[in-house]
């Protein structure tokens, strides 16, 4: 029996939240200045909402706001579709939840129902680590068909694959040769140029650049270059560990020839846990 609390170490028992009338500037800044990947819309402890770097990146670049970032609400924008576990709730329950209902997070409230902490696929990839070393090899979760592009694609087509794919990175690769990978978190140094960009001015300078700059900026401008990598036949818990260590949420799968295999994630770990009876 793995429990929300005692297995999972890394768990963020006080996570950082801001209130429904903070904007979304307030949380891209958030997210930067601490390094986490979502932030919680909570009043008197009450969570209302969450709002992801995925979100972000979504509403920045799908479309030119009519606001600055600075003038708009998170109860406008923030994912109201919450769910949420007690500190008693089986990991593997955790790890069920997640996969089935497709987030990388559970609030843990008390039985008011009042926030106590944020619960995340980080915490799930760390008890894997911490309970089962040496139970799977890489391949055995791994995904074959990765989402790559070239490196002189436009950052509009990096929008485009990770929203029309729901996914949080893309390969940049080359003749099946590993380049770089670009994350969500990548895109979001990229909303300084609208947070204070008066709005009737952006749209006059997208009547001469078509795609603004989506397509100004390329995937090799923004891509990590020379990412870790990882072999199919290295241990789950090993690639688990290595993005752990590294503040990352995926390994690109490479073989000896250095030739793109396929990618394994954080979501990775959470399944090969759910597996465990």
């Amino acid at each position: 029996m793995y429990i929300v609390g005692l297995a999972a170490k890394g768990a963020m028992w006080d996570p950082i939240t801001l209130g429904p009338e903070k904007t979304v500037l307030d949380a891209r800044n958030i997210l930067m200045k601490y390094n986490i990947s979502r932030v919680v819309v909570a009043k008197n402890r009450k969570p209302l909402g969450i709002i992801t770097e995925k979100d972000i990146a979504r509403f920045l670049y799908e479309e030119v706001p009519t606001k600055r970032l600075d003038e708009i609400r998170l109860d406008e924008v923030m994912s109201r579709n919450l769910v949420s576990v007690d500190e008693g709730t089986d990991l593997r329950i955790c790890a069920k939840t997640m996969l089935d209902k497709h987030i990388s997070s559970l609030l843990v409230v008390d039985s008011k129902k009042k926030l106590k902490g944020i619960f995340t696929k980080t915490d799930l990839a760390t008890a894997y680590v911490e309970y089962f070393p040496m139970e799977h090899r890489v391949k055995e979760f791994m995904t074959q068909k990765v989402v790559t592009l070239a490196p002189d694609e436009p950052i509009h087509t990096v929008i485009m694959l990770m929203m029309g794919n729901k996914i949080s990175r893309v390969v940049v690769a080359k003749n099946n040769r590993l380049i770089g990978i670009i994350t969500g978190r990548d895109l979001l140094p990229l909303g300084a140029f609208f947070a204070g960009q008066n709005v009737k001015q952006r749209r006059k300078d997208q009547a001469f650049i078509p795609a603004g700059i989506k397509a100004a900026i390329l995937a090799s401008d923004i891509m990590k270059p020379n990412p870790i990598t990882i072999t199919a036949e290295s241990d789950l818990a090993d690639a688990a560990y290595i993005m752990l260590r590294n503040r990352i949420s995926g390994l690109p799968v490479v073989d000896s020839n250095g030739i793109l295999t396929g990618i394994v994630t954080k979501t990775d770990a959470v399944r090969a846990l759910a597996t465990h009876a």
